[in-house]
């Protein structure tokens, strides 16, 4: 849900701005010291604790469906906070305004029509604990397997992307010397890596949810903290700090003037709210929180909570840069001569902090690298579980399952480990292009359920080569760090800013799934489309018994009323 101003696509500046090292190392105190440690022992401790209801996959991936509403809500908007949200959201604002706060209005309007549309559905389905079993019910099982594998291939290589990220940050704000040999950012990805990975795969969904109702309460909270700091350190307090923050126009928020450039309402609303849409729609991650509860109205509830609180932190976040500007406005001799607006944040903790908040910072720093890896190692888990291992081994036994899925949990874990540690020695392009690739794949995601969601003649076939097409076309129609974009200028075609990649890749979806399907003209059956379409769907039920069977969809065999074949 972060941005940067300067950033050329959408999704890498989401979860990783671009800051300048070297920072300052901050002056870690003792009593700072045991803030990071309690921190440490609390998630881990809370992993061990929910070890003991760990005893099949229902309980290890959606928590047996009786998770608290609210901290699922938590769960879902911590995952979105990586380290570099925390630090370099602060630098927006102290370089410019608070026009980023304006995305959340797409932010919220897509999480609207997922609770609206998406949850309903997800809940009529009885017993799904992934968002790719919908594809299934609706298509066919080989759709179901593109939408779960284009998730698991990015999710995989995002997470390392998030800890390397994560790990750059906090190696330069609280160098650590653990292995001998090894560069601080490599061994921050390590103990990173080893913490997440232990809670996670012992305490399963249950360890992750309630570990980022902490982490997350822990990062407001040293916001909040950080902010009154900064206030009541400027000369005037809150008067003169907003007043001389209005003067200077760093307050504003809505840039009318410049609607569909990549600061104006028009890009907020659709270009990220549609990028938005797809991951909260369509992102297992998300998705699971959804089926942790216990009723749709609940998953409504968790979702709606997430963003509201997400848009509050991003706005005391800003404000934190705002506030910074001027304090050190105030006080120009404090701040040191040719620091980046993105080094502020980190300067401030390291000269202005006293102990303790110092403490609960670094924990903030720690917390969220935690929340966005454990939530990609257990929903990776759930996907090559539930989507391949169990579709290919029907019969084994549950121990066996819930044994492969913790098994998975370590493999992904080291995986995202292994790829942190190599984008540490070979450069961030390969990161940005990890970290977009969620852009570039959301919208022929986010066409797949559509087309099954609210057609009723669309079938596997035009779904999967929609989404194939859709996703090609987004790499090709914007500008983007693969270079793709010169195809689209060699026939004359001016690429659109990347941030419209998922909108560019959801118009193709469904233009070519939809016309595919009827030229195939092999149409479900209608009782495939109960409870998978919009004229079945009812928002205030339950689940019901699937129509189909779990693994039915659409085959080769069956037939129609009118004798035609309906497989794709």
């Amino acid at each position: 849900m972060f941005d940067n101003a300067s950033a050329r696509t959408p999704c890498s500046a989401l979860a990783f701005p671009t800051l300048a090292p070297p920072f300052p190392a901050a002056s870690m105190h003792v009593l700072d010291w045991i803030i990071v440690g309690l921190y440490v022992a609390t998630v881990v401790g809370l992993g061990w604790w929910a070890n003991r209801l760990q005893t099949d996959t229902e309980a290890y991936f959606v928590g047996n469906r009786g998770v608290r509403w609210w901290a699922a809500g938590l769960s879902i908007i911590a995952t979105s906070f990586s380290a570099a949200s925390v630090l370099g959201m602060p630098g927006y604002a102290y370089a410019d305004d608070m026009w980023y706060l304006q995305f959340q209005i797409g932010d919220i309007l897509a999480a609207g029509i997922v609770a609206a549309l998406f949850i309903p559905f997800f809940h009529k389905i009885k017993e799904l604990t992934t968002a790719y079993e919908y594809l299934e019910v609706r298509f066919d099982t080989k759709t179901r397997q593109l939408g779960s594998a284009l998730f698991i291939f990015a999710t995989l290589l995002r997470g390392g992307a998030l800890l390397y990220g994560a790990s750059l940050l906090f190696s330069e704000i609280v160098p650590t010397d653990v292995f001998p040999g090894l560069p601080g950012v490599e061994e921050a990805i390590i103990i990173f890596g080893v913490i997440a990975i232990t809670y996670t795969v012992v305490g399963g969904i249950s360890a992750v949810i309630w570990t980022d109702v902490i982490q997350f309460g822990l990062i407001v909270l040293g916001v909040i903290a950080s902010i009154i700091v900064v206030i009541t350190s400027t000369p005037g307090g809150t008067s003169a700090t907003f007043e001389t923050a209005a003067s200077l126009d760093k307050l504003q928020v809505l840039h009318a003037d410049e609607p569909f450039a990549f600061k104006g309402i028009v890009t907020a609303v659709f270009g990220y709210g549609l990028l938005a849409l797809s991951l909260y729609g369509t992102n297992q991650q998300p998705v699971q929180r959804y089926m942790t509860v216990e009723n749709p109205r609940e998953a409504q509830k968790a979702l709606l909570l997430g963003v509201g609180t997400g848009a509050i932190s991003v706005a005391l976040s800003l404000l934190m840069g705002v506030f910074l500007f001027v304090f050190y406005d105030f006080n120009p001799g404090l701040l040191a001569e040719g620091i980046g607006s993105d080094q502020v944040m980190p300067q401030f903790i390291e000269n202005q902090l006293p102990p303790v908040i110092t403490g609960g910072l670094v924990a903030a720093v720690f917390a969220a690298a935690m929340s966005s890896l454990d939530s990609a190692l257990n929903s990776t888990a759930a996907a090559i579980t539930v989507d391949f291992y169990t579709q290919f081994k029907e019969d084994v036994a549950e121990q066996q399952r819930l044994f492969f899925a913790k098994i998975v949990v370590i493999t992904a874990g080291a995986l995202g480990i292994g790829v942190g540690i190599y984008a540490s020695r070979t450069g961030e392009l390969l990161i940005d292009i990890i970290l977009d690739f969620l852009g570039w794949v959301g919208g022929g995601m986010l066409g797949l359920f559509i087309l099954g969601m609210l057609t009723r003649r669309a079938n596997g076939l035009g779904a999967t080569v929609g989404a194939t097409v859709g996703v090609a076309a987004a790499l090709i129609l914007t500008d983007n760090l693969t270079g793709l974009s010169f195809i689209a200028e060699a026939v004359g075609i001016v690429p659109f800013p990347s941030i419209w990649a998922t909108a560019v890749g959801l118009v193709v979806t469904l233009a070519v799934g939809y016309a595919l399907s009827l030229v195939v003209g092999r149409h479900p059956p209608p009782g495939q489309l109960e409870n998978t379409t919009v004229q079945w769907i009812d928002v205030d039920g339950g689940r019901s018994q699937r129509a189909s069977s779990r693994t039915g969809g659409v085959d080769d065999d069956r037939e129609n009323p009118s004798g035609e074949r309906t497989g794709t």
